[in-house]
């Protein structure tokens, strides 16, 4: 069995003096990371040999020669652990290494309780999995939830029962819709699985829980004419002219609003917005490349900001309450009545289309907008930034009768 070993000083918040130095044992599937109970300065450490350097003096008074001896004492020990597994053909747990190590080193095992051991693993999760950013932001807001509703949760109580008290307690209590319930559901089913993977534990409630699948009505978003009347319009409050061009120039690029608001003028080459969309990083690397139509190059002509920024962007929360009051202004009045999904129903409401209106909408007027005019989906994706044979995909446009009365043209 192939691993390998890493010591490295834990960098906290910025701080650099007296850092714990861990130590981290990769191999198939699983990673342990272990305190090593040493402790130095950042600028004490050799990255390369992942040692202390020579000649220094740890903060509690010990040399290098000696630091280094003790944190060669770990590596012999895991080193003898791993001859022990492959002779036994044992691919063991972090938990199973974590404490064969104590036990090598003369240390006592503590078990830890259950209840925090689950909350401490969802927090690790969190910290550790290759996700993106967004995705992460969520899992901290479903493990919330979970914390919401039982403090007292354990991997083991949380069986079928709990999720189908947790599933009424997100609808119930939270007010979250079918969809976003499913979605808390699914994140929480991955930290289960990841769990499964990591041996902290060999329960898995989803065996016998269905947690259902989405459903979605038809897209809802501006037309092309009514962006471009909203990019014509004149709008004296500073705020909401400022929103109109974030939104506008959206619609032009089709980033989701996470992706635009890390945007630097970097990301601006040979004419073309270029990035690598959040949602794809974990997958096969695909980079969004979009050329900048003329009136997306007027707006951003219109800010100089520090820092590199191309727009002034506002909170997600503020950003998607800014675009309903811009599209109830007087000179705007995109209002129109559109028939939308209730989240909670799924019945059929009719809204006018202000009090929809969000950033992701945008999005749909890009891919939507684009579908219309008869552009590849492969086309639209190459920019839009969806990976290949999305499912999602699909949900930003609609087929109606027009489309079809076009589609039948072509073999009359």
């Amino acid at each position: 069995m192939n691993y390998s070993i890493k010591f490295y000083p834990e960098k906290r918040n910025g701080k650099t003096d007296n850092v714990p130095v861990r130590l981290s044992v990769t191999y198939p599937s699983n990673r342990m990371e272990y305190y090593t109970g040493k402790r130095c300065n950042v600028l004490q450490w050799d990255i390369k040999t992942s040692r202390m350097k020579k000649n220094q003096i740890a903060p509690d008074g010990s040399t290098s020669s000696n630091f280094n001896t003790d944190l060669d004492e770990i590596k012999v020990i895991i080193d003898s652990l791993f001859k022990i597994y492959n002779a036994t053909n044992v691919n063991p747990t972090p938990d199973q290494l974590r404490n064969d190590l104590k036990t090598k080193l003369g240390k006592e095992i503590k078990k830890e309780p259950e209840k925090i051991c689950f909350f401490d693993r969802f927090d690790q999760y969190i910290r550790d999995a290759p996700l993106s950013p967004g995705r992460k932001k969520h899992l901290k807001t479903t493990l919330n939830k979970v914390k919401s509703f039982n403090p007292g949760t354990t991997f083991n109580n949380l069986d079928v029962q709990y999720l189908t008290d947790f599933q009424n307690y997100l609808i119930d209590k939270c007010k979250l819709g079918k969809n976003t319930c499913i979605s808390e559901l699914r994140r929480l089913r991955a930290f289960y699985g990841y769990a499964n993977k990591h041996g902290w534990t060999v329960h898995y409630p989803f065996k016998s829980f269905e947690i259902g699948a989405e459903t979605f009505g038809d897209p809802v978003y501006i037309t092309v004419e009514e962006r471009d009347k909203l990019y014509n319009a004149i709008i004296e409050d500073e705020t909401l002219a400022r929103v109109r061009d974030i939104f506008v120039f959206q619609c032009l690029v089709g980033c989701r609003v996470g992706d635009l608001t890390r945007l630097k003028k970097s990301n601006i080459i040979d004419g073309c917005i270029e990035y690598i969309a959040s949602k794809t990083r974990d997958d096969k690397t695909r980079v969004a490349r979009i050329p900048l139509t003329e009136k997306a190059r007027a707006i951003l002509a219109k800010y100089d900001l520090p820092g590199g920024a191309i727009l002034p962007f506002f909170s997600d929360q503020k950003y998607n309450e800014y675009i309903k009051q811009l599209f109830k202004l007087d000179s705007v009045k995109l209002t129109r009545i559109v028939t939308v999904a209730d989240p909670k129903t799924r019945m059929n409401v009719q809204k006018p289309i202000c009090d929809i209106a969000s950033s992701h909408m945008a999005r749909r007027v890009f891919v939507g907008g684009l579908h219309r005019k008869g552009i590849k989906n492969e086309t639209i994706a190459s920019m839009s930034g969806h990976v290949e044979n999305s499912k999602a995909f699909s949900r930003y446009y609609n087929i109606d009768k027009e489309d079809q009365k076009e589609a039948m043209k072509a073999i009359e």
